[in-house]
């Protein structure tokens, strides 16, 4: 089979690593019956691969017991007998480093442990430190019962760890232990006594360490608790599905590993949390800076100069690699020896939109492996990123840049909802998620270099709706559940096949991304992650997608290594012409500078925004001077540049054939080449696109054949063959595969298409009727209230506000057309809230989940004098579970929202020759 012939099988059929995944929610047990059901019911939808989650709601006791494990193996069995792949999520409910605190049950001294300081004045000879607060708090009680034992937090094991004097007049760092006398801990905070009043002029940082005695999760920078975490938490899968590893299990997945940020009154200093503590990090970090460990620990807390930021950089480095090694170091080994890949994914600052502090703004991210997304990817096979709500946003084009880093591309990517609409609550999610949203997201995610959505999730049970609290009641979870929402069964397989087929079309292309964004990292680690920085490269990143211009992150472990031909900076295969800075103020070393240097006069352009370097990492502070002297050869801007000067970024050289999109054109494109004579692009015209948006399809001399992969039934098309400019024209939410290979013979000159025109097959067609009137609304017998209802219904408005607000169920608007004799009708719906399927005589026809919604009805489906046409509206099920809840302030809307138009057609198509 020849490769293109393979491609083209692997986009007929998707395999279970394209197709969409889910998290499986277990609120409960489950029996085998209901297990085998919820299995077949992913494998019919396209849902080809899953994890199982307990939640919340799952009893803790029962997690990882015999039962549990038992329908597990009952599951990945299911799989098996489907041909869909399983990941297994490796820890309850999430974040990974408990095992729902089966690692630290007899184990009290691997709980985590945290560092604490207190600062002790001039004159003084005592400190305290208290009312310690967990950010598991801003979650609520049903968390902090998940994550502490009681649900409360407590502390115990109180010990001085490091006892630092400021000694006037140059402010000189010191360690003094000995001026401790004694520390007296309790369960919130501690009071430490010294032998003395501290001297004049002097201050004392005082660094005590404690265990949480209540924690559930393990200490994570601890390889004793590591190792216990897998024992508890890893080996059980091992043991009870150990014969499908390898096989239908196929990869191990962490989710958020991290112990809890501790902030507590009169905390001081750059570091905004506790920061997680063991002798072995201790030792280390000993090991590494020896009789310059105060120095180190101060310029961590304080200092704004070059040495000190020098020393807080270095620190972050070494914390970073010590606990990345130690966590998922052993993670990865433990999945290796057993045949499993390992994915999973941290916590990211960006979730959510385009700056690096838009999310999780109140925890100090730099305990988090140090923020090191480029390092974390590393200790993976698969790369994993999780993205928030139905919004365009950094996470998938990060994942992809991470992965590139290490010579895979593309990227999982765990699609949650959680802000909630105006009269929502935090976790109430969006029950009000339509297939269009889902879809455009989707397609969004993989124009930037999303390989699999992992949909959070799909539910074992809806809830119940006797309350509404917050992750206790899995109603309110992490909303949708997907297989609850009445659209689902009828529309979402169609989706999920049509986001296979595009992640297949797209697998083997290496996209057009013209620039390479230096990810700020040891800017993050001296300024903190709420710096400028970390506005500067949303403001890029956002700034260039907005334009379509290509662009990835890259590392400055990239940078160094780099080289440069013809005019791009090159990083292995990967070409970019310009490279952004954004308001970087730390770089590891001098060579950096030259290295960019080289690359700005070899004709690559290198652009910075903000603050400019002045900090390096290791060696002498001369990168304030060096950037002087090398600032006239960086273009220095104030702000972002508009559009036309990011298109201009990298003009194109006719080399290759490339996509242009309009100014302001609501269009996404991806593509590139698939070999030297082979280039695929996907574009989407999003739902606000103008009907008729186009995009021009550049060529380079020469001739190419021009291909059309249809994502929706895995069919090709060829639109002929071209030597010049071909124009695409695009309906609002339409999806179009194009595959440009060179070397056919010409058969014309430019080539012009035209999607979804309403007068391509030569048909004239009557003036649309509006059908306002007459119209019945019946809801079938099987619903979950109103069943068997059928009334008089407008069509002007939703049902929502036609007495039925708390109904979100499948619904038929049924009425009656007169025709002449059997013809050709087109119906078109132009606003509706829902999923549709059309049904002519009891015939159905036609289905549609997203716009826009026009269905042409066969003539041999309709009759001369009466037709009863029947559109089933499936909306989302907001109206039924916020119902009574509070958590909205008015019914969403449900079903036809403006009158349905018909057209008849009037004469038959032209003949085939004659077209």
């Amino acid at each position: 089979m020849s490769a293109y012939e393979t491609a083209l099988e692997r986009f007929r059929t998707p395999d279970p690593w394209h197709s969409p995944a889910a998290y499986w929610f277990w609120h409960r047990l489950p029996d085998k019956d209901a297990i085998r059901a919820q299995v077949r019911q992913m494998h019919d939808a396209g849902i080809l691969s899953f994890q199982v989650q307990a939640r919340l709601s799952y009893p803790i006791a029962g997690y990882l017991d015999e039962d549990y494990l038992a329908a597990c193996r009952c599951a990945v069995e299911a799989a098996a007998e489907h041909g869909m792949i399983v990941g297994i999520y490796d820890d309850y409910n999430w974040q990974t480093g408990h095992a729902a605190g089966r690692a630290v049950s007899g184990h009290d001294e691997l709980r985590e442990r945290h560092l604490f300081w207190m600062r002790i004045a001039a004159g003084k000879s005592e400190g305290t430190l208290g009312r310690i607060r967990s950010a598991t708090e801003n979650l609520g009680p049903a968390a902090m019962a998940w994550h502490y034992e009681g649900g409360v937090v407590a502390w115990a094991d109180w010990r001085t760890e490091y006892v630092l004097v400021t000694a006037p007049p140059r402010g000189t760092v010191c360690e003094q232990p000995e001026l401790v006398d004694r520390t007296e801990g309790t369960a919130d905070g501690c009071r430490v006594h010294l032998t003395g009043p501290v001297p004049d002029g002097a201050e004392a940082i005082v660094f005590v360490s404690a265990r949480c005695a209540t924690s559930r999760l393990v200490n994570p920078v601890d390889p004793v608790a590591v190792d216990r975490f897998i024992e508890a938490g890893y080996q059980p899968f091992a043991d009870a599905l150990g014969e499908f590893f390898g096989s239908t299990v196929a990869y191990m997945f962490f989710d958020q590993p991290h112990a809890v940020f501790y902030d507590w009154e009169a905390r001081t200093g750059n570091l905004r949390s506790a920061m997680p503590f063991h002798a072995s990090l201790a030792a280390s970090v000993r090991e590494r800076w020896g009789g310059r460990t105060a120095d180190v620990l101060a310029a961590v807390l304080d200092g704004d100069g070059p040495e000190q930021l020098s020393l807080r950089a270095q620190f972050y480095e070494h914390f970073s690699s010590y606990a990345i090694e130690t966590f998922l170091g052993r993670l990865r080994a433990w999945s290796h020896a057993h045949g499993l890949r390992q994915s999973g994914h941290e916590v990211l600052g960006h979730v959510g939109g385009w700056r690096l502090d838009t999310s999780f703004t109140n925890w100090d991210l730099r305990l988090n492996f140090g923020l090191d997304h480029f390092g974390v990817d590393g200790y993976r096979d698969l790369t994993a990123v999780d993205a928030q709500d139905a919004l365009t946003q950094l996470s998938p084009v990060f994942g992809d840049s991470v992965a590139r880093h290490h010579g895979r591309s593309g990227t999982m990517v765990e699609q949650y909802f959680l802000t909630p609409p105006q009269g929502g609550a935090p976790w109430s999610g969006h029950w009000g998620l339509s297939l269009q949203e889902l879809r455009t997201t989707a397609i969004s995610h993989h124009m930037q270099g999303m390989r699999q959505m992992i949909f959070h999730g799909f539910y074992q049970t809806h809830g119940h709706g006797a309350d509404h609290e917050s992750l206790t009641n899995p109603r309110f979870d992490f909303p949708p559940g997907i297989n609850f929402e009445p659209w689902f069964a009828d529309h979402y397989p169609r989706f999920a096949l049509e986001s296979a087929r595009l992640s297949e079309f797209l697998e083997p292309v290496t996209p057009q991304a013209e620039v390479a964004v230096l990810y700020p990292l040891r800017t993050v680690w001296t300024a903190g992650q709420l710096g400028m920085q970390a506005s500067a490269t949303g403001e890029w990143t956002r700034a260039l997608t907005e334009a379509g211009v290509g662009f990835h992150l890259v590392d400055e472990r990239d940078l160094v290594a780099a080289t440069v031909e013809e005019g791009a900076v090159c990083f292995g295969e990967r070409r970019y012409r310009a490279l952004v800075l954004p308001a970087v103020t730390t770089l590891r070393s001098a060579e950096v500078l030259r290295q960019v240097r080289r690359i700005a006069e070899a004709g690559t352009r290198v652009l910075a925004s903000g603050a400019t370097p002045s900090v390096y990492q290791h060696g002498p502070q001369t990168a304030a001077a060096d950037w002087a002297e090398l600032a006239p050869a960086v273009e220095v801007l104030a702000a972002v540049p508009g559009t036309k000067v990011l298109r201009g970024l990298a003009p194109y050289d006719g080399s290759v054939p490339t996509l242009r999109t309009p100014d302001g054109a609501a269009v996404r494109w991806r593509g590139g080449p698939e070999s030297p004579d082979t280039f695929k692009f996907a574009c989407f015209a999003e739902t606000g696109a103008a009907a008729g948006a186009t995009v021009e399809l550049v060529l380079p001399e020469g001739t190419w054949q021009l291909e059309e992969w249809m994502a929706a039934d895995g069919t090709v098309r060829s639109l002929g063959s071209a030597a010049s400019t071909v124009v695409l024209r695009l309906e609002p939410n339409s999806l179009r595969l194009l595959c440009v290979r060179h070397g056919a013979e010409p058969s014309c000159g430019a080539t012009e298409t035209t999607e979804g025109s309403e007068h391509e097959d030569g048909a004239a067609w009557s003036r649309p009727q509006v059908l306002e009137s007459d119209w019945l609304l019946q809801i079938p017998d099987d619903a979950h209230e109103q069943a068997g209802t059928s009334r008089g219904i407008a069509v002007t408005c939703g049902w929502e506000r036609q007495g039925l607000a708390t109904f979100a169920g499948a619904a038929d608007y049924v009425r009656q057309i007169v025709l002449d004799a059997p013809t050709m009708v087109e119906l078109t719906l132009p606003a509706v809230a829902g999923g549709v399927s059309v049904s002519a005589n009891g015939t159905r026809v036609a289905e549609r989940a997203w716009s826009p919604y026009r269905f042409t009805i066969p003539a041999g489906h309709l009759r001369s004098g009466a037709n009863e046409l029947r559109i089933r509206l499936t909306p989302s099920a907001a109206n039924r579970y916020y119902a009574g809840t509070g958590l909205r302030v008015a019914p969403e809307p449900c079903g036809l929202l403006a009158p349905p138009l018909l057209r008849r057609q009037v004469t038959p198509p032209l003949p085939d020759a004659d077209h």
